[in-house]
Parts: structure tokens; C-alpha cells; sequence
């Protein structure tokens, strides 16, 4: 139980923490605008702006330096160092994942040049610190490719309250009459400001807000089985009775009116692994779905889809799966679990030879 908790815990911290980081550049970049157009009041004097935007920018390293290290932690899918410093390295949803080593990459460079600005030089240091506007859009739909949370409505309030923020900054300052780089750069810089939120909430609609992202986007799909047999692994063998934790997400209806939901959890106890369920029917007015189809996946963590095979059975929050290794005779898993209204389950899991009643 213990190993879920944790295996829960840095899920949840990667989530948050990536958002905060989100947040945090946002309110960087918006205030590097504000500050760059030197405005200030009387409540509010011109060296609070700089204050704060240093502030804000080391904030936003240590929130992302957390996200950073409990990702590749984080075993339940492989993300290494390398992917996470070279663009585009990795296996797990390469092309967003990928973004976000972009957008940390140029946040690092940002932060390195500012601290030895003395050494390198004005112009330098400048030219460098403009990554800052290339990074927060980087970053933002990395955040939005990659993230578990697109779909849900408070983390899209966050992402486009973020875009409009930055928007209208960026529109205010432009009204002054004052282009970001220059007059002469005016005209590019308008285009920019618009063409920017549109592209984004263009692909936004028509990307992550669909159906099925999760593959497009690139999460790998669990290996075929194949007619080699496997080695069944001793400390999994059944029968065992063991805790479930983990989520349980229900997609929008499709074209075909159906939904699906997702089950992922850890298991611990008598044995420790991992159980994986996909449940594809119409929707149910009171929640959940009325099953037409379905694929179940379980093992230990070096094996998670050791046996495999199908929801036989659905009632409210009882499930029965039948299961098989390589051909062998076949198991069956009965789960109890419970919901919360965020999408958390915890429950038990019991196998055994024979086909509950």
C-alpha cells in the first residue's frame, strides 16, 4: 500500500508542480512586459516590478526543477535525464514531451546568462533573455500536449487564463505604441500577438480536447502478446488478495456515442504490480458506462501485462476479469473498488482459479 501511495503521490506532484511552474512563467513574462515598458504608479513604484519578476523567474526554476525530478522518478512510464535536457529523445508522447525539454532548456539558459550577466555583457545577456518569450509559448503547449489534465475544466481555465494574461500584456503594451523589439518591428509583433493565441486554440480544439489524444499524442501501447511462452513470474502467482490505488477517467462520448473508461492503479500486498483496464460503452446517466467492449492488462511492475484478457462481468463497482498468461488456463480477478469525485480508486483485488459466482 505503501508503494501506491508514493507511486500516487509523485503523479499528483507532477501535475501540480507543473502547473505552478506554468503559472509562475506567466506572471514572468508578464511582468518582463510591464517592466520593459518601465510603467509604474504610485501604489505600485517601478523597482516592485523588477523585485517581483526575479522572484517570480527563481520560483518558477524550483517549481520546474521538482516537476523536473519526480517525472523521471515516476516509474509508471519511462522518462529518462536524457529526455529530459535533449529535445525529443524520448518514447512517452516524444513530440509534447519534447517541448517541455525546449522550454526548460531555454528557462536554464535564461537563468545562467542573468546570473553572470556582468561577464558576458549586455547584449548578450539581452539577446538570451528574450528566450523568455519563446519559452512561456513552448511551455504552454507542452503543458497542454503532455498533460493529463487538458480535458478537465478547472486546468483549461488555468491554460487560457494563462494565454489571456500574456495576450493582454502584450496587447496592452502594444497600444502604448511601443513594439516589443523596436518600432520598426511593430507590424511583426502585432501579427505575432495575434496569430500566436489563435494557432493555439486552434490546434487546442482540434488536438487534445478530442477523443483518443492520449494515443495520437504518443503514449506507447502495451506490447502485443506473442506465441513465445513467458516465464510466470513466482512472487505473482495466483491466487492473491491485494489493495488496488490508482485513477479511474471517463473520455467524452465519440462520433460512435461512446466513452471510455480508463483504469489505472497500483496493487499491493500479497503481490505488487500493476492493473490496467479499458472499458469502451454509452455512457450512463448516473455515471459510468454500459460495457460493449473492454481489454484488462495485469502483472508485476517488471511485466505489467503478464496476463491479459477482458471485463466479463460489470456491476456498479464490481468487475470481474478473465485473464491468461501465454496460452495457460486462464485467471479470473474480482476488484471492489471505490470512487471519489475526483477520479481516485481504492478497492481490493482477488484471483483465483475458478469463475466467481
Amino acid at each position: 500500500m505503501l508503494a501506491a501511495a508514493n507511486a500516487q503521490a509523485l503523479w499528483y506532484l507532477t501535475r501540480a508542480t507543473g502547473l505552478v511552474s506554468l503559472l509562475l512563467l506567466t506572471g514572468t513574462v508578464v511582468l518582463g512586459i510591464m517592466g520593459a515598458k518601465r510603467w509604474s504608479s504610485r501604489r505600485w513604484p517601478r523597482f516592485l516590478t523588477g523585485g517581483l519578476h526575479k522572484n517570480l523567474s527563481l520560483l518558477a526554476v524550483a517549481f520546474l526543477a521538482v516537476h523536473i525530478v519526480t517525472a523521471v522518478t515516476d516509474s509508471f512510464v519511462t522518462i529518462t535525464w536524457v529526455n529530459v535536457f535533449i529535445p525529443f529523445t524520448g518514447t512517452y508522447r516524444p513530440v509534447w514531451l519534447g517541448l517541455g525539454a525546449v522550454a526548460s532548456d531555454l528557462l536554464i539558459a535564461l537563468i545562467v546568462t542573468s546570473i553572470a550577466r556582468r561577464h558576458i555583457g549586455y547584449r548578450a545577456w539581452r539577446a538570451v533573455h528574450w528566450a523568455a518569450y519563446a519559452c512561456w509559448p513552448v511551455a504552454l503547449v507542452h503543458g497542454l500536449g503532455t498533460g493529463s489534465d487538458a480535458h478537465q475544466a478547472w486546468a483549461l481555465a488555468v491554460f487560457l487564463g494563462c494565454l489571456a494574461l500574456v495576450c493582454g500584456a502584450t496587447w496592452w503594451r502594444l497600444s502604448a505604441g511601443t513594439a516589443l523589439s523596436g518600432a520598426r518591428h511593430r507590424p511583426t509583433a502585432v501579427a505575432a500577438s495575434v496569430a500566436v493565441p489563435l494557432v493555439i486554440l486552434g490546434w487546442l480544439a482540434a488536438g487534445p480536447l478530442q477523443p483518443g489524444w492520449a494515443a495520437k499524442a504518443g503514449t506507447p501501447a502495451l506490447a502485443p502478446a506473442t506465441s513465445a511462452p513467458q516465464t510466470p513470474v513466482v512472487a505473482f502467482a495466483s491466487p492473491f488478495l491485494s489493495t488496488l490505488s490508482g485513477t479511474a477517467v471517463q473520455t467524452q462520448p465519440d462520433a460512435n456515442q461512446n466513452a471510455t473508461v480508463t483504469v489505472s492503479a497500483a496493487i499491493s500486498g500479497q503481490v505488487d504490480g500493476r492493473l490496467d483496464i479499458s472499458i469502451v460503452g454509452r455512457p450512463q446517466q448516473a455515471g459510468g458506462v454500459t460495457m460493449t467492449s473492454s481489454t484488462a492488462s495485469l502483472g508485476p511492475a517488471g511485466q505489467p501485462a503478464l496476463y491479459r484478457g477482458q471485463v466479463i462481468s460489470l456491476a456498479g463497482t464490481k468487475l470481474v476479469l478473465q485473464l491468461t498468461n501465454a496460452g495457460s488456463a486462464p485467471i479470473f480477478a474480482t476488484l471492489n473498488v471505490t470512487l471519489d469525485g475526483a477520479g481516485n480508486l481504492t478497492g481490493t483485488i482477488q484471483t483465483s482459479a475458478t469463475q466467481p459466482s
